[in-house]
């Protein structure tokens, strides 16, 4: 290698390029002695000009990042050019290269911009102005470039670091939710089992004494029975509700008509001592869903009815919509109706009609958020409508995709 340090005040070409230390890999000393004057004729260009010959040196220039810019020859002996730009790629090397080409090899141009050089020069067309400008664009776009992988790195960084705090929170939110279905799962065991002695033992002694007891105590019984009934509900309540998130569903091709039969059944002392009409849909739709949500769905759907529904309560209607993408359930009555301004409001966790109405009502306020959690895990949606004079309807959808 052979290092010339040139500075020539007698110059034609003005610029402001910073000192340089340039790297030329070229056999032909003629070529070397044309690129140096071109170089010392660019004033105010201070440059350090390696000069290398053979292919063996020039592979061994690859270890050294020291270099501003190289200057590549196509042809180097036995070897070319492309052979040098392979082997500068793979050992990662970062300068930027200018290919040096001779007349008439175009195609090579185009092939070595596309092997990734800065730039390309045809060797009888240089002159120190198109060399200086060629040599500061092959800088400024490395330093872009640079500039812009840095950037790369630090944005796929800060992905990686968001995804792992991502992974993180998802864990503990895991873990958490774990946490809740422990405890939600303890309190149904530890309470129903304390919550039904405190039941019977009441109604023993409500039943095997309300002779001895006067209207007061007897009272406190019927208030002790209540509200270990409420106690025991609404632990089932939230057994169930969890079930409706957790437990694995199937899916099956279901009758609507068969449930609307068990529920009537399962209601039927109600409706009768209340002489409330149901109705079922004329049609007997097959809808593909879990049988046991979807029946617990319309049993709440019924039940919200007919515990919200007030004296005026007379007909429950169960009509079945055909839509392009769902199917719709929908329960119908001509009760008091909402009073709530938003009627999504009743799909909430814990949320009683009652507590609005100033009624007492024997409901936990989960029955409708079980409903929710179905229409979820079926792709759907639940949604309520107020009519008027009174009435209400809760609809719920399944996709016809699962």
């Amino acid at each position: 290698m052979e290092t010339f340090d040139t500075i020539d005040e007698s110059v034609e070409v003005e610029t402001s390029l910073p000192p340089l230390k340039i790297i030329l890999i070229e056999d032909d000393e003629d070529d070397f002695v044309l690129i140096r004057d071109f170089l010392s004729e660019i004033r105010g260009c201070d440059f350090t000009l390696d000069w290398i010959q053979e292919y063996k040196k020039a592979l061994e220039t690859f270890e050294d990042e020291s270099h501003d810019v190289c200057l590549l020859d196509y042809r180097l002996g036995y070897h070319d050019g492309f052979e040098i730009l392979e082997k500068a790629k793979m050992k990662g090397w970062k300068t930027p290269i200018i290919f040096l080409t001779g007349h008439g090899e175009y195609d090579l141009d185009v092939r070595a911009m596309q092997a990734g050089v800065a730039d390309y020069l045809v060797k009888d067309q240089i002159n120190a102005q198109l060399l200086e400008r060629s040599i500061r664009y092959a800088i400024d776009r490395s330093k872009s470039m640079r500039a812009l992988e840095a950037a790369y790195e630090k944005m796929e960084q800060k992905v990686i670091e968001r995804t792992a705090n991502l992974a993180e929170a998802n864990a503990q939110l895991k873990e958490s939710s774990e946490k809740i279905k422990r405890f939600a799962y303890s309190i149904f065991h530890d309470l129903k089992s304390p919550v039904i002695g405190i039941y019977g033992l009441t109604r023993r002694l409500f039943d095997g004494y309300a002779d001895r007891l006067d209207e007061k105590g007897k009272r406190h019984c019927e208030q002790i029975l209540r509200a270990s009934e409420q106690i025991a509900a609404l632990v089932e309540n939230i057994n169930i509700f969890i079930a409706s998130k957790e437990i694995p569903i199937l899916f099956e091709n279901v009758k609507l008509k068969e449930l609307c039969g068990i529920i009537r059944d399962e209601f039927s002392a109600q409706l009768d001592l209340r002489e409330i009409h149901l109705s079922e849909p004329y049609e007997n739709p097959e809808v593909r869903a879990d049988r046991l949500s979807l029946l617990r769905a319309l049993r709440n759907m019924v039940d919200n009815a007919l515990k919200y529904g007030g004296d005026e309560l007379s007909r429950i209607e169960i009509n079945y919509l055909n839509g392009k993408e769902n199917h719709v359930i929908a329960v119908k009555d001509n009760g008091s109706g909402l009073t709530c301004e938003d009627p999504q409001k009743i799909f909430g966790l814990f949320f009683r009609e009652n507590d609005i109405k100033n009624k007492t009502v024997n409901g936990t306020g989960l029955g409708l958020a079980i409903v929710k959690e179905i229409a979820n895990r079926h792709r759907g949606e639940v949604w309520a409508e107020s009519h008027t004079p009174r009435g209400t309807t809760i609809f719920m959808s399944i996709s016809k995709e699962l």
